[in-house]
């Protein structure tokens, strides 16, 4: 059996400590040596189930009996269940919670959330055992379980930092980005030396108040480099660079930056047309938003190319439109139906961003590039087939902004099943307004 002053040095306590300091030493070490947040230390791990041991040690130390399980590796059993003459015995929840540890740190995220939720199903107060699931939870993408589990915590442990920091992760992750600010503001008001509450609020705030931003990632530069986090804080300073980048610059150094926009859009391709929403969504938050318009451009003139080609080998030469004119049409339509976006989520919304829009649009008009090279060659071969590919091309088009405006701009479902069709139809009738305009010219 393990020095019990071995445990409080690992701790870094006295053998005074109490239970509130035996926590609060806990907490701040399983933050600063979590596995996730050091992916690339080798010895964060074995450090972090040090930490997790020590801890699990010393709180439960008026059971004695218990310690020489705890410091015996092959504890517990597989049975979960104990037979004896009479009764059964069930296993402690501190056990459960020392398996689902291991299993976290060996990155078997199904097997730890299944060892904390047995730990959690025996002791229904077990703060950290609701912590390590969130954490695995987190770790595969579970993102509303991740939320109960933060409420759960925050039930038992109100002023907890890291359930708001984990809630405002996984808010941030499904998209709504105000609920994500508030998480993270109510971190760093627990925990104001909070580096990662400071980063990711600083990233959520580059889709809505630059000036915040900036503010934020400065902070985290600061406080990342104080803690030794120096990998973090050198991914902070990348993307100051990027925000602090002025337009004239952008401009400057587009056919650097524009390669890669270009091969991002493009990478993005398959994703888009396969699941429209969560690709879209994926896009929006993992990039700033002057990146998020060049792929939107990008995506657009994808699309229009694919217009103009069909336009230009395949339409009548009674109904040939100019490319001028029809580049004039397009963004006629393009720019209407952002426009009505940004004023739709405006007044009903609860998240998104005015790239966020651009950005929707963008993947939207996708299949109708796609439609007109397809259904250029389509054509030849009969009519039915060309209804079929248009209703194809409009039914995606449809789903896209559908999907768009719930996820990205956080408007209801009712709502925005009334408002896609409505939006499609003004930037119809200014398209078409537009087009009389022009046909009276030439005349």
């Amino acid at each position: 059996m393990a020095d019990p002053q071995d445990h409080y040095n690992v701790l870094q306590l006295s053998q005074q400590a109490t239970p509130t300091d035996i926590k609060k030493a806990f907490r701040r070490l399983a933050r600063q040596y979590h596995p996730d947040l050091n992916p690339h230390s080798p010895t964060t791990a074995e450090a972090f189930q040090k930490i997790c041991q020590a801890y699990a040690v010393l709180n439960h130390q008026q059971q004695p009996h218990q310690q020489q399980e705890l410091d015996n590796p092959y504890y517990p059993p597989e049975s979960p269940l104990v037979e004896e003459p009479g009764s059964v015995v069930i296993q402690d929840a501190q056990h459960y919670f020392m398996q689902g540890v291991r299993k976290a740190n060996q990155r078997n995220f199904a097997s730890a959330i299944a060892a904390f939720s047995q730990a959690i199903h025996l002791d229904k107060s077990y703060l950290e055992a609701y912590m390590g699931r969130c954490q695995a939870r987190f770790a595969l993408g579970h993102h509303r379980e991740v939320l109960l589990d933060c409420d759960a915590i925050l039930r038992l442990q109100s002023d907890s930092a890291q359930a708001f920091f984990f809630r405002g992760r996984s808010c941030y992750r499904l998209g709504h980005l105000e609920s994500a600010i508030a998480s993270y503001s109510q971190a760093i008001a627990l925990e104001p030396e909070y580096a990662q509450a400071h980063y990711h609020r600083g990233i959520a705030y580059t889709k809505v108040k630059e000036r915040h931003a900036l503010r934020d990632l400065q902070m985290a530069v600061r406080l990342f480099q104080q803690q030794g986090h120096i990998g973090h804080a050198q991914r902070t300073l990348s993307t100051l660079k990027e925000l602090n980048h002025k337009p004239l610059h952008r401009v400057l150094n587009l056919p650097k930056n524009g390669f890669a926009l270009i091969a991002h859009a493009l990478g993005a391709l398959p994703r888009l047309l396969v699941n429209p929403g969560g690709a879209t969504l994926h896009l929006w938050r993992s990039q700033l938003p002057y990146q998020t318009l060049g792929i939107s451009l990008i995506l657009a003139g994808l699309s229009l190319g694919g217009v103009i080609g069909r336009v230009h080998f395949f339409a009548p030469s009674a109904l040939a439109v100019s490319p001028g004119h029809l580049l004039i049409l397009s963004s006629t339509a393009l720019a209407s139906l952002v426009l009505t976006s940004t004023l739709l989520r405006k007044m009903v919304g609860k998240g998104g961003s005015w790239s966020g829009d651009c950005l929707i649009v963008g993947a939207a008009v996708l299949p109708v590039g796609l439609w007109a090279i397809l259904s250029g060659l389509i054509i030849q071969l009969g009519r039915l087939e060309f209804i079929a590919l248009s209703l194809f091309a409009a039914s995606y088009t449809i789903l896209s902004l559908y999907s768009g405006y719930t996820k990205i701009g956080q408007i209801s479902e009712p709502i925005a099943a009334l408002a896609v069709p409505t939006l499609l139809m003004i930037s119809y009738g200014m398209t078409a307004f537009i087009y009389k305009v022009l046909m009276l010219q030439l005349v």
